[in-house]
């Protein structure tokens, strides 16, 4: 993970370089982003983070960790079974019976079998996101609590302020992320 701040003196980019990658560490981010950018503007109390998202493990659904038969599913993947089991009361409420630890019936027609087996039981870029919005909010300053998030695929891109965001600032921030979107980063 490459790391760029700017905007600040010397010994304040360092320190700031050196923070984001603690925390992207002890968030265990470290291998799923690319890269972060940071911009220091402290005479207008202005930082800006932005995020680019790296590898991403593609969704677990039903069938990725479960094996079938006929109504009954085994768990062959522990670690998911408390989602899977919320998503199938949810879903089919008292139609699932809990038989043991791993084993699960669902009172439900072959049809509704296949769509449940497709179903998506852990989505891994909704909790990247998570635990990316966690990680900016351990390195933003404290006072700069006036946040405003710039949407944009594969980046998380935050304005944070003691003031209101204005209107300059969301459009230099804009061409920011288009500049780190041509150089790469």
């Amino acid at each position: 993970m490459e790391v760029k701040v700017e905007g600040g003196d010397e010994f304040a980019n360092a320190s700031y370089s050196r923070i984001c990658q603690n925390v992207f560490r002890e968030v265990g981010l470290h291998s799923n982003v690319d890269n972060v950018y940071l911009y220091c503007d402290p005479s207008e109390h202005v930082f800006v983070i932005s995020v680019k998202i790296g590898r991403v493990p593609r969704p677990i659904t039903v069938n990725d960790m479960t094996l079938r038969g006929d109504n009954r599913l085994k768990i062959t993947d522990e670690k998911y079974a408390p989602k899977l089991l919320a998503l199938l009361w949810d879903r089919f409420d008292d139609r699932v019976k809990q038989l043991s630890r791993l084993e699960i019936t669902v009172d439900v027609e072959a049809k509704e079998m296949e769509e449940l087996m497709k179903m998506v039981v852990y989505e891994p870029l909704a909790d990247l996101n998570i635990r990316i919005l966690d990680a900016v909010d351990r390195i933003l300053p404290e006072g700069a609590r006036v946040r405003y998030p710039l949407p944009s695929p594969g980046r998380v891109t935050i304005i944070a302020s003691e003031n209101p965001v204005s209107e300059e600032w969301k459009e230099k921030v804009e061409e920011m992320v288009t500049e780190l979107e041509k150089g790469g980063q």
